[in-house]
């Protein structure tokens, strides 16, 4: 009995090395790199992140590309969420958007073709059923939308076409061209817009917060009934968003 919780423990612990030294890899972690890092066998590490990525803990950027740790962890310990660095450097900022604005506020994060919702303030009379853990793809949420737009287009089709677009209501986008064009417009001006895409009824306005490379793992968004989220408001939004996008970011660097 001892022998085999010996082994259960080296194994628990070398996944936990693994775990840990992909997470301290900015960019991604490959291979080769890995096993040196935890001095462990290819053959060994290969064998873990196989396990984790079943888990749903870790995914592979395309064949042989790097690994990279996905929002899972968000997800099981949503209950410490408020600790971790984005949701800390972004809360004070969103609060407060919030309660100037009284709408609903959402922080997410990138996991694969889908977004993990990781931070909400409620101030209006606005009562979502979003919850801090909730997955949501992104081809039907402004966030979604906003992180795919700072994607090379490629990458964005790739994503699009893994998360078998259906209609989550009749205004949801399916087809590549007609994303292709929404992202075009979101580049060009900064942010994104659910136009009742994902919940008939509400409109969100969303802002991605694009890493070093521009690309970006988070989005933050605006959310209201649509009988108030007029395209005018929409545009005054917008540039309170901006705004906020570049305090988060000031903060990060």
């Amino acid at each position: 009995m001892r022998e085999e919780q010996s082994g259960a423990t080296q194994s628990i612990a070398r996944c936990f090395a693994v775990l840990e030294c992909v997470a301290a890899m900015e960019g991604g972690a490959a291979l080769r790199e890995l096993a040196a890092r935890v001095g462990l066998p290819k053959s060994t590490v290969h064998r873990l992140l196989g396990d984790l990525m079943a888990l749903g803990y870790v995914r592979q950027e395309g064949e042989g590309g790097p690994y990279r740790l996905t929002a899972r962890m968000f997800e099981v310990g949503s209950a410490s969420i408020g600790r971790m660095d984005l949701v800390t450097l972004a809360r004070p900022h969103l609060e407060r958007l919030a309660g100037e604005l009284r709408e609903t506020v959402h922080l997410v994060v990138r996991d694969g073709s889908d977004v993990v919702y990781v931070y909400k303030a409620e101030a209006g009379d606005l009562r979502l059923s979003s919850r801090l853990g909730l997955r949501a793809p992104m081809y039907c949420t402004g966030v979604g939308k906003a992180i795919l737009a700072t994607l090379p287009y490629t990458a964005a089709e790739q994503a699009l076409a893994a998360a078998s677009p259906r209609s989550v209501t009749p205004k949801t986008i399916l087809s590549w061209e007609e994303m292709r064009a929404q992202l075009r417009l979101i580049r060009a001006r900064g942010w994104a817009v659910d136009d009742e895409e994902n919940e008939l009824g509400i409109r969100c306005i969303a802002v991605a917060l694009p890493g070093h490379s521009g690309e970006a793992e988070a989005a933050f968004s605006i959310s209201g009934p649509a009988a108030r989220m007029s395209d005018a408001r929409i545009e005054e939004l917008a540039k309170r968003c901006l705004a906020v996008q570049q305090e988060i970011l000031h903060g990060a660097r």
